[in-house]
Formats: C-alpha cells, sequence, structure tokens
C-alpha cells in the first residue's frame, strides 16, 4: 500500500526508536509512564516540484524526555536518534538523505510538570531522492 511522504519517513524514524529499545510515543502519554521516553511531535512536509516530479523534504520533530539529573541519558538517547536518522536511505516509497546542515538536537530544562525535566528537541530533515 502507497504511503505519504511524511507516513513514510515517520514509520521508518519510529521503528528506528523502538529498534534502538526506546518506549516509542506517537502523543504526549496522558498517563504516568517513566522516564525516559520518546515523543514524536512534529511533521513538515515541503514540496518542491520539477518537471517530471515532486521532490521536497519532510521535517521530523521528535522529543526525548527524562528526569533533569540524568541528562547524558538524554543527550545520549538524543544522538542514536540523530545516528539512526542517517542510516535511513530507502523506505517502501521513497529514496532520502538527512539533511544534517539543517537537522539539530537541543537540549533544554522543562518546568512544566512537579519533576524537573530534560527534553532533547530533535530536529530532522530528510531530503526526498
Amino acid at each position: 500500500m502507497f504511503k505519504t511522504r511524511d507516513q513514510s519517513i515517520f514509520d521508518a524514524m519510529f521503528k528506528c526508536s523502538e529498534k534502538l529499545g526506546f518506549k516509542t510515543y506517537d502523543f504526549k502519554p496522558m498517563d504516568d509512564v517513566p522516564y525516559p521516553f520518546v515523543e514524536f511531535e512534529d511533521t513538515q512536509t515541503i514540496h518542491q516540484p520539477n518537471k517530471t516530479d515532486i521532490k521536497g523534504s519532510v521535517i521530523l520533530v521528535l522529543s526525548v524526555w527524562g528526569l533533569q539529573r540524568k541528562r547524558k541519558q538524554v543527550s545520549d538517547m538524543a544522538a542514536a536518534l540523530f545516528d539512526g536518522a542517517l542510516q535511513i536511505d530507502k523506505t517502501i516509497d521513497y529514496s532520502w538523505s538527512l539533511n544534517v546542515q539543517s537537522s539539530d538536537i537541543k537540549i533544554i530544562d522543562d518546568l512544566s510538570t512537579n519533576t524537573p525535566l530534560k527534553r532533547a528537541v530533535v530536529t530532522l530533515e530528510f531530503r526526498i531522492l
């Protein structure tokens, strides 16, 4: 079955996160779940038509949530996801290349809960080849 560009790369990265052994969600868990975990947040598809096809890119935003005192764990998980993204060059319907210059990892303190947290925001831009 044919998948859209964003669903294709979303599924590939979701599988990558699970394969790395991370608890992974495509939504913010409403129940109390233990830290750390990965949340897939946003996707954006940018279309670039040419004479014969539509190329472009898909941007995925993931967050690694962990306890504030476990910064290294959050950082290591974000780096592993980034490295995993570098390995994705093909899904069933598309060929991909990670745009490393437009992809990044930002680690911030998060005080939105009663528990102080570290959050790594991982932005990945995949080019459709």
